[in-house]
């Protein structure tokens, strides 16, 4: 048996002025990528002329939602020593795994079994993407316990990727969204954003 003494989050008295503003924000802006009718976008796919740069598009911000989701977020908490600062950590990881799905709920609505499988072996083989992915986890994996510099760089880094690299990805389906384009599916991409 463990002699290990392990302490429960007490919302009751606040650590982290940031984690109660960050929690609140978070749950009030729960949503699901099935409650937008991206099936209203299938009459205008079957005739949109870059549907291949579109898939390609979401693809890699699925590759990267991927990455925050299973690595970045959860080394950040891990070596965050502020219980309720963990704890929404872990929520924003929550979010970002639903970002994927919603990707993922755009490709089921919209494409063939077979042109999201090969979507999802472009993302594993475009050097690109593998070129940010693994750049953004090193930042991510080599955080020290003890290094708070370590831990502040993880911490740009993901900041970096939630505005420079998501943003960039979020411009074409809202740019068509705004054309009156694939509107149903660049509502998910708003409600990403907010």
């Amino acid at each position: 048996m463990s002699n290990l003494i392990y302490e429960a989050v007490n919302w009751n008295k606040p650590t982290s002025e940031l984690a109660q503003v960050f929690w609140e924000q978070q749950w009030k802006q729960i949503w699901f990528p099935e409650e937008i009718a991206v099936s209203k976008d299938v009459k205008q796919w079957q005739s949109f002329e870059y549907q291949e740069t579109y898939k390609k598009v979401l693809a890699g911000l699925t590759l990267l939602d991927t990455v925050q989701t299973n690595i970045g977020m959860n080394e950040i908490a891990a070596h965050v020593t502020d219980l309720q600062e963990k704890a929404v950590l872990t929520v924003f990881g929550s979010f970002e795994a639903i970002h994927a799905k919603s990707y993922s709920y755009i490709f089921t609505t919209l494409c063939k079994n077979s042109e999201i499988d090969e979507l999802f072996e472009w993302v594993k083989n475009n050097e690109f993407l593998q070129y940010k992915a693994n750049k953004i986890s090193e930042i991510y994996n080599s955080i020290e316990e003890g290094n708070p510099e370590s831990l502040w760089k993880a911490m740009y880094a993901s900041v970096m990727l939630e505005s420079f690299l998501f943003y960039s990805g979020f411009f074409y389906p809202l740019y068509l969204g705004g054309q009156g384009t694939l509107r149903n599916s660049a509502e998910i991409i708003s409600l990403i954003l907010r």
